[in-house]
């Protein structure tokens, strides 16, 4: 007894589970997801069976809420009745049930849109994923998502699909044409979209770099030979079209509705420019610039209006973009038949290309009559779809192809006749070959004795400059005509000055004293160079360099006081065998100076900072026949040489300084 309640029990049960399930099925869900819509790859449109409701409330969301009173979206009057009134710039919610069976539970779902809009996407009261931004909480940005949304539909039983719409644009028509989903196996859907990306990218891609390799070849061998415009417009065509082709291809990659749009325009402008150009192009080398030209000028104007204005055109932009193609390309035929009949050399080239295109185009024309002038060209997964669009690529490629080989033609034929007329150049006779050779070696010679003057004047040049700045300033200002000052961290700055200068001018006389300091100068010069010290100027009697710039040198310390120990030997040789000799002392100070060039007229490279009148103080304040340095540099060479410790001696502006007497080289 007992086991036959169990039975009933059992069967109670299931009958039960069937009845609720068909319930479910029949009157709550739009969508039923079986084990058969995996395995068949089925794809479903969910653009019907939506509840919508004007508004904004997060909790419209929830799997729960009683969506009975919403509105309905089953029949298009339905919606144009009711929403065409409607504030365009409303928040609009959509509600959908997806029920999903014992057999397919925990399976991944793929949803697909195709909506110039933001939304937000809720799956059971969980926001699953945000596409663009909404206008009341920021700046508005809409977007057609290209990648599907990948979510897990959880278990078997009732889920509730929950969009937050919002667009601009009037909403019964957004619901109607700019608001589409639909549900998919993701295995098949990532598959086919993987494989339509790569298509594209690798044949849409390919033919425009192709186009943009054909406007590099032209528009180079327009630079080498600017007489012949055709490769110039033709160069501009192929740039046109490779334009044209890119903006195509990325528009479909992009999800951004501003950035398609943008695309858009650039895809349209380049083909029609490219048109234009076609057009100028024929017609310079079969014709000339008329009445058809100036119409199409006209037109091409009114389209580029009315692309920037579509609310004015009506719909009439893509009619009369085709119209402009097909009377380009009619004119083009036109053309190329009345230049085969004056039998005009190369014409026949490129009419073979023609014949296909405009097999192919009359082909177009009359699908799009028959399409309703819908044309949608995308390489899809048949044969078919494929074949279609591979014959649309080699229609775009025909024309150019032809008029490439129609221009290398003429290249080669202009190269021929150059070669015949070099034959003709070498069949002279021997006495115009001679007088030619005659005039070309003189010229030879004339043009090599020009180079030497040139060379040696550019010596000079040279020499002097480097006479007046040090060698990388001077190649640093031939290269770029300017030079920037510069600090340097670490360099050591000698001056020297002679004693009583005034009196023995006043003595011996100008004339003598100049002797004497050009003597001195030019020794000066040679020491500097023997160390690695720069000159910088000479001032009345005073001599400036500095050691360490601009090339940076470790030793640049102890350089300075090596050729201030020179210059004072020479000085005491000097007098040894000329009582009337100049009298010397030299001061040097270490640290960091600024170098550049002053002024655009009579320039001169010179240096700035307080080691400059720091070595000057030690000048100042050194003695006859003596080296004074300051602390710094005594530390810099104090292993070096041996010294006198002064002390701190009181200087002019900065106070009281320690100085040393530099005696002797210590090693």
């Amino acid at each position: 007894m007992k086991h036959k309640q169990n039975i009933y029990l059992f069967l109670f049960i299931l009958i039960s589970s069937f009845l609720s399930s068909q319930k479910l099925t029949v009157d709550s869900c739009s969508v039923l997801i079986t084990d058969k819509f995996f395995k068949e790859n089925q794809y479903i449109n969910l653009n019907q069976s939506w509840k919508f409701k004007i508004g904004d409330h997060k909790i419209w969301a929830s799997k729960n809420l009683d969506d009975s009173k919403w509105e309905d979206s089953l029949t298009d009057e339905f919606v144009n009745s009711k929403l065409q009134k409607k504030n365009p710039k409303d928040i609009v919610w959509l509600r959908t049930v997806v029920c999903i069976d014992s057999t397919a539970e925990y399976q991944a779902l793929a949803l697909e849109f195709k909506s110039g809009a933001a939304m937000d996407i809720y799956w059971d009261g969980k926001l699953i994923r945000r596409y663009g931004k909404f206008a009341k909480e920021g700046e508005a940005k809409y977007v057609n998502p290209t990648l599907p949304l990948i979510l897990n539909g959880g278990d078997a039983g009732r889920h509730v699909l929950a969009v937050r719409y919002e667009n601009t644009q009037p909403i019964a028509e957004q619901i109607i044409k700019g608001f589409q989903i639909s549900l998919s196996n993701p295995n098949s859907t990532v598959a086919v979209m993987m494989s339509q990306i790569l298509i594209r990218g690798v044949l849409i891609q390919g033919i425009a770099f192709i186009f943009l390799t054909l406007f590099l070849i032209h528009f180079l061998a327009f630079l080498f030979y600017r007489k012949d415009r055709s490769n110039l417009l033709f160069s501009l065509f192929n740039f046109g079209m490779s334009v044209f082709l890119l903006s195509w291809f990325f528009s479909y990659e992009t999800d951004d509705i501003d950035m398609n749009a943008q695309l858009g325009y650039i895809s349209s402008f380049a083909g029609l420019g490219a048109a234009v150009l076609l057009s100028v192009m024929l017609n310079s080398l079969f014709g000339k610039i008329g009445l058809r030209f100036k119409i199409l000028v006209v037109l091409s104007a009114i389209l580029c209006f009315l692309i920037l204005f579509p609310s004015i055109g009506f719909g009439f932009e893509k009619p009369l973009f085709i119209f402009i193609i097909t009377s380009v390309c009619l004119e083009a035929l036109y053309l190329i038949i009345r230049a085969i009949i004056k039998k005009i050399p190369g014409s026949r080239i490129i009419g073979i290309g023609l014949l296909f295109f405009f097999i192919v185009l009359i082909g177009t024309v009359f699908y799009l009559i028959y399409s309703g002038g819908n044309l949608q060209i995308n390489p899809g997964n048949s044969l078919g779809e494929m074949s279609v669009f591979i014959i649309f690529i080699i229609f775009i490629f025909s024309l150019p192809f032809t008029l490439s080989t129609f221009l290398a033609w003429r290249s080669a034929n202009d190269n021929k006749n150059l070669q015949l007329q070099i034959e003709q150049v070498k069949n002279l006779s021997f006495e115009k070959q001679q007088i030619l050779q005659n005039q070309n070696e003189l010229l030879e010679n004339q043009v090599n004795e020009r180079t030497r003057e040139l060379q040696k004047e550019k010596q000079k040049t040279e020499d002097l400059l480097l006479n007046i700045l040090p060698h990388e300033v001077a190649e640093e200002l031939k290269e770029k005509g300017s030079s920037e000052a510069k600090y340097y961290d670490e360099v050591t700055v000698i001056f020297t000055d002679f004693v009583d200068f005034t009196q023995s001018s006043e003595k011996l006389g100008a004339e003598k004293m100049l002797a004497e300091l050009n003597d001195c100068f030019t020794e000066f010069d040679r020491i500097m160079e023997k160390y690695n010290l720069e000159k910088i100027k000479t001032i009345g009697d005073a001599y400036l360099a500095v050691s360490g710039l601009p090339v940076s040198n470790e030793q640049h310390a102890k350089n300075a006081v090596d050729a201030g120990l020179e210059i004072l030997s020479y000085i005491q040789q000097r007098k040894k065998d000329n009582p009337n000799a100049l009298d010397i002392r030299i001061g040097i100070h270490s640290g960091s100076v600024i170098a550049g060039i002053v002024g655009v007229k009579k320039f001169a490279y010179d240096i700035w900072g307080d080691t400059v009148n720091t070595a000057a103080r030690m000048e100042q304040n050194s003695v006859l026949g003596k080296l004074n340095v300051s602390e710094t540099t005594y530390q810099l060479v104090k292993d070096h040489f041996t010294f006198e410790h002064r002390g701190k001696i009181e200087t002019k502006g900065k106070g009281a300084m320690e100085m040393y007497f530099v005696n002797q080289v210590s090693s």
